[in-house]
């Protein structure tokens, strides 16, 4: 089975960051598991780059995007060239149309 390349954008793992920092306030080993939890996601798409759903926004269909759902966040990401880019990881309550729009500028 062909393997591809997961990248993450530096806005994915600025998101990382803010959901470590959120979650440590709480408890440091749930921030870690739920790190750890999102990696193990995003590595199944270098096996399955097209498992994701197609994102649904008609403003944004234009750029092919798919999700993953990591509840309660979810990955945007494109498989281009071989290769799948994975621009914003979000939770599911924020505007993410909006905040990924904004990643396109």
């Amino acid at each position: 089975m062909e393997k591809y390349d997961v990248e993450l954008l530096p806005a994915a793992y600025a998101d990382l960051d803010e959901i470590f920092d959120y979650i440590m306030v709480d408890s440091t080993q749930a921030a870690s598991e739920m790190l750890d939890n999102i990696m193990k996601f995003l590595r199944r798409l270098e096996n399955f780059p097209h498992s994701g759903a197609p994102l649904l926004d008609r403003s944004m269909q234009k750029f092919n995007f798919r999700i993953v759902i990591i509840d309660p966040y979810v990955a945007f990401y494109r498989f281009i060239d071989d290769k799948v880019i994975i621009y914003r990881i979000l939770h599911c309550a924020r505007n993410y149309p909006h905040l990924l729009k904004e990643s396109m500028k």
